[in-house]
């Protein structure tokens, strides 16, 4: 896949999820579906790949919730993304299924590191990590990894995969 193409898959995700998904909650959790799409990306296609989803994904996001400050859910994706490279480096590009364990392990990582950066920032109360809805919205992450999953590997043989430079 092109970056234009994971930039543009990136806004439509972000949009869906600060419109459409804040309104389907289940037992209090959230979807992420940005950070699903990034982390499904990187482990499938390419760290690059990856990268664009979650900067341009939480830069949207960012500028779309107002109660959060502009950098701190891209900030947040980043790391994430950073480490579901070096996962990816180790299990393979080409399984599937680690892609969506990948999925539901770094929901541990990804719901802390925004909430501590959204304290640090926005002076939230640490007091609001809740391991349950931690568990839920891996869990929801993790149902989302699978039919990503699949899209992802059918458009990658029906197009191929991107020439790149190897340095």
């Amino acid at each position: 896949m092109t970056l234009p193409f994971a930039a543009l898959g990136a806004m439509i995700a972000a949009l869906i999820e600060t419109t459409v998904l804040p309104e389907l909650t289940i037992a209090g959790a959230q979807p992420d579906l940005v950070f699903t799409l990034a982390v499904v990306a990187t482990m499938l296609l390419s760290t690059e790949d990856g990268l664009v989803w979650a900067f341009v994904g939480g830069l949207l996001i960012d500028l779309l919730v107002p109660a959060r400050p502009i950098g701190a859910t891209t900030f947040s994706l980043l790391l994430v993304v950073g480490m579901a490279a070096i996962a990816s480096r180790v299990v393979g590009r080409a399984h599937r299924w680690p892609a969506v364990v990948a999925v539901f392990i770094l929901t541990w990582a990804y719901q802390p590191i925004l909430l501590a950066t959204l304290v640090f920032s926005e002076g939230i109360a640490f007091g609001a990590f809740d391991p349950q809805l931690v568990l839920v919205s891996s869990v929801l992450n993790a149902l989302i990894a699978i039919p990503a999953v699949l899209v992802i590997v059918a458009l990658q043989r029906r197009f191929g995969t991107t020439e790149r430079a190897d340095w």
